[in-house]
């Protein structure tokens, strides 16, 4: 089978940020990162493995970040992958085509999207569990988080071997294109959780891409009666963000502060230097990019005893001004993926609450699968994720169907 996998060497990565500062098909060179390998179709590693043959893979941004290198090895290093061949694809809907003796849960074709961790004890199957796996929270899990090493492929191949632990059955009224964004809309509804907006709070989201947009949608879900503030970059993104329920949209671009403090009603103080802030802002941002300058200005948009929630993935330290944490009591809430949720009475897995959401139409996925691409096309693919002013792409997936794994 086709599959496309980085490889986290340091000659790699070093070589691929200076060559890609004179042309992004640096990343799809032999020396890149990137690399794609025809992998010949093996017995199960293990009894309790699955193997999966992919229908469609999203491309998402983590992914990206892999491709062009990204990161720092001086975050935590429990966050760093602990593999250095990394397969890519994390959001996939597939059949189930193999099961090992020991899979009780699956058989084969059920069709499936990935739910557990990779490191989690659900998803290397460890027993016992960690306090946090226990119940659910997979995301949490307190043993060594890295990569388990037997699985092999992923929504960027044309299959997937893995646990079963890492498994969610898709029902039968939920679509390919759904499922397929099942994932971000997890992280999505997660992120909203954490944090939830209260009946006549006025909120932000920093960021109109796909999980921004997700998040969006997943606030007015869980909360109708909010005010909900989009700050977008391009206009196709903020026709979106008006279409899933924001009650108001800014352009990157702008005056940004001042449109705050005109939306909320605060008062936009000066300092030095073009220093600013806002005081009486929003009652929650959500930061959907989770880069220095956008976490720098969250914290200083959140009315004081606000909250901001970080949602995007920055994988490099952050020299950041943290005066509104302690000057202002802004809290300051992280989130990581998904696990299972508190929710009208009853705890469920954050992927069941999602397709609750959908069933009730509360959730609407239509418009955000923007391109597909046959796995042969990857290049392009890539290409075009990461070119959103010319794309104006939101969800880029490889779409397998109609493809024939090799020896199989």
């Amino acid at each position: 089978m086709k599959a496309l996998y980085v490889k986290m060497t340091a000659p790699r990565v070093l070589a691929t940020r200076v060559l890609a500062r004179l042309s992004k098909r640096a990343y799809f060179g032999p020396i890149a990162p990137l690399q794609e390998e025809d992998v010949v179709p093996s017995p199960l590693p293990d009894p309790h493995y699955v193997r999966v043959r992919c229908r469609l893979g999203g491309i998402c941004g983590s992914d990206i970040h892999f491709i062009q290198a990204d990161g720092d090895l001086h975050i935590a290093p429990a966050a760093l992958p602990g593999v250095d061949r990394i397969y890519l694809g994390h959001e996939l809907v597939g059949d189930v085509v193999e099961v090992g003796a020991a899979v009780k849960g699956y058989k084969v074709g059920d069709r499936v999207t990935q739910q557990a961790l990779a490191g989690s004890c659900l998803g290397q199957g460890r027993e016992p569990l960690c306090r946090y796996c226990a119940v659910g929270e997979y995301s949490l899990c307190e043993e060594v988080r890295q990569q388990e090493p037997l699985s092999v492929g992923g929504g960027h191949a044309e299959e997937w071997v893995a646990h079963e632990g890492r498994l969610f059955h898709v029902p039968d009224d939920v679509s390919d294109e759904q499922a397929v964004l099942l994932e971000p809309a997890a992280c999505a509804l997660r992120a909203s959780l954490r944090r939830r907006a209260q009946p006549g709070d006025r909120v932000m989201v920093v960021g109109c891409g796909t999980i921004g947009l997700m998040t969006l949608q997943s606030i007015r879900a869980v909360q109708p009666d909010c005010e909900i503030t989009a700050l977008a970059q391009f206009d196709y993104q903020a026709d979106m963000a008006k279409k899933l329920g924001a009650s108001n949209v800014i352009m990157l671009g702008g005056d940004v502060y001042s449109e705050v403090a005109c939306l909320t009603g605060g008062r936009l103080f000066r300092g030095a230097l073009a220093n600013r802030t806002v005081m009486g802002g929003f009652d929650i941002v959500y930061d959907c990019v989770g880069r220095p300058q956008t976490l720098r200005d969250a914290l200083r948009w959140a009315r004081t005893g606000g909250a901001v929630v970080l949602v995007g993935v920055y994988m490099a330290p952050m020299h950041i001004d943290l005066t509104p944490v302690w000057y202002w009591e802004v809290d300051l809430v992280g989130m990581f993926a998904h696990g299972s949720e508190e929710w009208q009475g009853e705890r469920l897995s954050t992927y069941d609450l999602v397709v609750r959401l959908l069933r009730e139409g509360k959730l609407n996925f239509d418009g955000f699968i923007t391109h597909r691409f046959p796995l042969s096309q990857y290049r392009q693919a890539f290409l075009t994720a990461m070119d959103q002013p010319r794309s104006h792409c939101l969800k880029v997936v490889f779409d397998h169907r109609g493809q024939v794994s090799k020896g199989r």
